[in-house]
């Protein structure tokens, strides 16, 4: 049974950051069953230790880099995690770090232990929906309702254009945001995916196309249409056609796993004080958006295939024409930030061409990132859910090796008028990928972003977390962050906002807050709004609200502050 955080657990959490985090941890503290300790020993698994290639001219330089930043955060951040680096066609790097279960002191072994990796299974599904565009049976932007005559599964016409599956596959398909794919203690109480799309479809609260708002429902719905279209269930298609064809063994998006499925499954755990508990797992019902299991050794096969042109070790996964596709901008939110591939959005420095995708599940974490321009894939997972998740090691790792150039100081625009500018922009401004409704509303209301000018047309931006940040006009109505590759980007109709854009949140956008529901306003009644959505919540929201708002955004690094 789930158990909910009370609010004396909360009352000595100075900020609301320290709120937020303490809520997600304490919200699922019924799962915990037994304390233990974790090992900050760090253990070697498959290591290429063969010169690699590109930014990686020596294996040892790389593994010795990682094994320094995995040193700084296993047993203090996470108990352990798996790490997967490829370069061309080769994996330079796949070892585990600390512990898989710290009640068992069972070693992480990247090509032995399996992770949950959320939402970074969306790219396998996207994957999967590019296939079947190769072979003829999809569409990207055909009615989606087309491909579910037979299910029981439609999308309302709310709108004179449809829902297709490049709206799917970039989040532009204007689904209201409800964040929990379906998530549930208990295996039974999975339900078919046709049925849970049926049960928890969502209200299209704005034309498809428009803007981005990150939707888990809509993955699911291109796993259904993949399902569908191949007479076959989602799990077993991308067993048979993804996994086995890349030799992925260990990967499954099955619940529970199966009793014989190779490996040893990586256990959750939550942070207590000093140590880390483990805790029972959680099963997704939208299985297509997040209920990926899978080995580093696994992933990396999955990412060389991505950079191999759709084919890795004489397998063709895609066709190097639907791979090229695939990797192309499907929708573009603004020139100067960062734009939507199929599956994959852009990551860092808008000019890097660097593609991302974060997962978390409730007490698991991963980032995947692809250089193509390098040829280099990063994948990265943590046992737990952290604040601070695997993307602060994979910026590491991208910055150390010069995987994008390191951020410059912005030059000032020489077009009159920034103040004026400036003053326009300020404001209070809420995301589009979080509930504007329902107890889930206070996830929205914490994470209000204001913008206020500053001297010179400049302007700072803050959260009520905390977060402080300066920002330099560069070109009218687009602001770069200082010291970091942050850029804001704002739409301006007669002088209104119409939408703000931030380069670090590919999954949404930023849009005016009314009046009547800005924080001077409804400040004075957030404690009470607190402390009612602590007692409406089922266990998991509280903890998922947190953690599906930070897995993108940005972590401390202010050098290094980029999506996902």
């Amino acid at each position: 049974m789930l158990r909910l955080p009370t609010s004396d657990a909360r009352t000595d959490r100075s900020t609301r950051r320290s709120f937020l985090i303490g809520l997600g941890s304490l919200g699922l503290a019924g799962l915990g069953t037994a304390a233990g300790r974790t090992s900050a020993a760090i253990e070697s698994q498959s290591t290429d230790s063969q010169s690699g290639e590109g930014p990686f001219p020596d294996a040892d330089e790389l593994e010795a880099f990682v094994d320094d930043v995995m040193a700084e955060r296993i047993g203090t951040t996470t108990p352990g995690a798996s790490v997967a680096v490829v370069s061309r066609d080769t994996s330079i790097l796949t070892k585990g770090y600390g512990t898989a279960d710290v009640d068992a002191d069972i070693p992480v072994r990247a090509d032995e232990t399996v992770f949950r990796v959320g939402s970074v299974g969306k790219l396998v599904t996207y994957t999967a929906v590019m296939q079947g565009v190769e072979r003829g049976l999809l569409d990207l932007d055909t009615d989606v309702n087309s491909y579910l005559g037979d299910s029981a599964v439609s999308v309302p016409a709310t709108y004179d254009d449809p829902v297709t599956l490049r709206h799917l596959g970039t989040h532009t398909a204007g689904f209201e945001s409800k964040l929990d794919p379906d998530i549930v203690d208990d295996p039974a109480a999975l339900d078919s995916l046709e049925t849970v799309l049926t049960a928890q479809q969502p209200s299209r609260i704005r034309p498809s196309g428009e803007l981005v708002g990150y939707s888990n429902y809509g993955a699911a719905l291109a796993g259904h249409i993949v399902a569908e279209a191949h007479d076959t269930t989602f799990e077993g298609y991308v067993q048979s056609e993804i996994f086995e064809p890349l030799g992925m063994t260990h990967s499954t998006f099955a619940q529970p796993v199966p009793d014989d499925q190779p490996g040893d499954l990586a256990a959750p755990h939550v942070r207590d004080r000093e140590s880390f508990l483990v805790v029972d797992d959680v099963y997704i019902n939208m299985r297509p958006a997040g209920s990926l299991s899978a080995t580093a050794t696994d992933i990396a096969a999955f990412m060389r295939a991505h950079l191999g042109d759709g084919a890795v070790d004489g397998t063709r996964l895609l066709d190097a024409e639907t791979a090229e596709a695939m990797h192309s901008r499907h929708h573009v939110r603004h020139p100067a930030v960062t734009d939507w591939r199929y599956g994959f959005h852009e990551y860092g420095n808008p000019d890097a061409n660097l593609l991302g995708h974060s997962g978390a599940t409730v007490n698991f974490r991963s980032h995947l990132l692809l250089a193509p321009d390098h040829d280099v894939g990063i994948f990265i997972a943590y046992n737990s859910n952290p604040s601070e998740g695997p993307k602060a090691v994979v910026d590491e790792i991208v910055a150390e090796f010069g995987l994008q150039d390191a951020p410059t100081t912005p030059t000032l625009t020489s077009r009159p008028g920034g103040q004026e500018r400036a003053e326009t922009v300020a404001g209070e401004y809420s995301l589009s990928y979080l509930p504007q409704s329902g107890p889930l509303q206070v996830a929205d209301l914490l994470a209000h972003l204001f913008v206020e000018p500053a001297t010179n047309g400049r302007l700072r931006t803050t959260t009520l977390e905390g977060d402080s940040r300066q920002w330099v006009e560069t070109e009218p109505y687009v602001y770069e962050e200082v010291g970091g590759h942050d850029v804001l980007a704002f739409e301006v109709t007669d002088d209104e906002v119409d939408v703000l854009y931030m380069n670090s949140e590919p999954t949404g956008v930023y849009q005016p807050v009314p009046f009547h529901e800005r924080q001077f306003v409804t400040g004075s009644v957030l404690g009470t709004t607190v402390s009612g959505f602590g007692l409406s919540l089922a266990g998991w929201s509280g903890y998922s609200v947190w953690q599906q708002w930070k897995q993108y955004r940005t972590d401390d690094d202010p050098a290094m502050e980029d999506s996902e």
